[in-house]
């Protein structure tokens, strides 16, 4: 007979939350914005992480801002697109792979994945219209998008290929670096591998993108050593304040030496565990292509929900109840998500009461609500996911395996 659950009265695997931050941050840390604070915010912290980010994936050009939305942004406006240009992404990411294109009057265009979890080159090349401007390659968890694919897809159909690498800090595809692969690549700093409390980057080797966009996160003013240096001081085009805090990028560099060890730790902890329930049957990991190098930001399984007889929000409530934190279906899908079913695009609620830009120079506005990608739908509705830490001890994978084992029996027996 299955054991009780903790949902339903039984005792749980484990009383206590998992000890250890997310990320260290000690005496270093410390000092490296006791320095920024003692200067009177007078360091070069912002353009030393900038070199040392962008040495660091052998491209040229760094640009730090203020978030991982801001870094998107400040990709898809280094295009300087048009009104109305669509941009090709997945809708199962955060909202801010999809913000800034909105706001620079672009329209996003939602591709199928496949097991990977990231998009799928066949239905990505099938949505390429007259009006396509760029693909965003959103690699989902820290897991790899097909970049060979992809930027044979954009090669062909001249369009810029921007990677979002925002949970994806030394991930892989076929042996080298994401963020290596497009045009230009953004990422997120906020509580990803690399963290500072905030914070992004922008990263490119293409002179023209790096121009655009070291002067779009600085209200396209002139700056000493940037493309408009030397020109009166005005605001040369439409552009937002995206710069980073200069402690938030001492902290980032302080952080930096730290980041392989936080990588290979989640790295190890999500092989054990994928390794105590694979005989189960029931929980699928997120497909990694060989030599691709997943660094599991999010450790993701898709359930058999058929033979569990319950749903993914069931499941992860009830190994939660175990004192294992897992989540459901990410961005809620099957409820809220994925993105095309977001109140701010069904409605639509973009730009006060009107479509734009889904109606712009168009007969027939995009509508969301008729959007479907039901490969992804059907397999991201059955996902459940835990965020890594590289706190994790062996105790706390051992605690993971025996709660999501002790669910997994329970429904399996058919208990009620």
């Amino acid at each position: 007979m299955a054991e009780t659950l903790a949902i339903h009265g039984g005792t749980p695997v484990r009383q206590d939350p998992f000890e250890g931050p997310s990320h260290h941050y000690g005496d270093a840390d410390v000092e490296a914005a006791a320095e920024v604070i003692r200067s009177g915010f007078t360091t070069d912290k912002r353009e030393a992480f900038e070199r040392a980010f962008a040495a660091r994936h052998e491209l040229r050009h760094g640009v730090a801002v203020n978030s991982g939305t801001s870094a998107i942004h400040t990709c898809v406006a280094a295009l300087n697109p048009d009104p109305g240009d669509e941009i090709i992404v997945t809708p199962w990411t955060s909202g801010g792979s999809i913000i800034g294109l909105l706001l620079q009057n672009c329209i996003p265009i939602f591709a199928d994945i496949d097991d990977t979890y990231t998009l799928d080159p066949v239905d990505v090349e099938s949505k390429i219209t007259s009006r396509t401007r760029a693909i965003i390659a959103v690699h989902l968890f820290g897991n790899p998008c097909p970049m060979d694919a992809l930027r044979d897809i954009a090669d062909r159909h001249d369009l810029v290929l921007i990677e979002d690498c925002a949970q994806a800090h030394d991930s892989e595809f076929q042996g080298g670096r994401v963020g290596t692969f497009g045009d230009i690549a953004g990422y997120s700093f906020g509580i990803k591998h690399l963290a500072a409390g905030g914070g992004g980057a922008v990263l490119t080797s293409n002179q023209s993108l790096w121009e655009r966009a070291v002067l779009f996160r600085d209200a396209a003013l002139p700056r000493p050593d940037g493309p408009l240096e030397g020109r009166p001081y005005a605001n040369y085009f439409l552009a937002p304040n995206y710069k980073i805090n200069e402690m938030t990028a001492a902290v980032l560099l302080s952080q930096l030496d730290r980041l392989d060890g936080y990588i290979e730790r989640k790295i190890e902890a999500a092989y054990t565990i994928i390794g105590g329930v694979s005989d189960l049957g029931v929980l699928t990991p997120q497909r990694v292509r060989a030599r691709d190098r997943h660094t599991y930001w999010v450790l993701s399984f898709t359930l058999d929900t058929e033979r569990l007889n319950c749903s993914a929000f069931d499941f992860a409530e009830a190994v939660s109840a175990e004192g294992i934190p897992f989540m459901g279906p990410y961005i809620d899908s099957g409820r809220e998500g994925p993105l095309y079913r977001n109140p701010f695009l069904t409605k639509p609620d973009l730009y006060g009461s009107g479509r734009f830009p889904l109606d712009y120079e168009r007969d027939n506005p995009v509508d969301y609500e008729q959007v479907r990608c039901p490969n992804g739908e059907e397999l991201m509705g059955r996902g459940i996911n835990l965020l890594m830490r590289p706190s994790l001890s062996s105790q706390d994978t051992e605690d993971v395996v025996t709660a999501l084992r002790k669910v997994a029996d329970y429904y399996l027996a058919g208990s009620p």
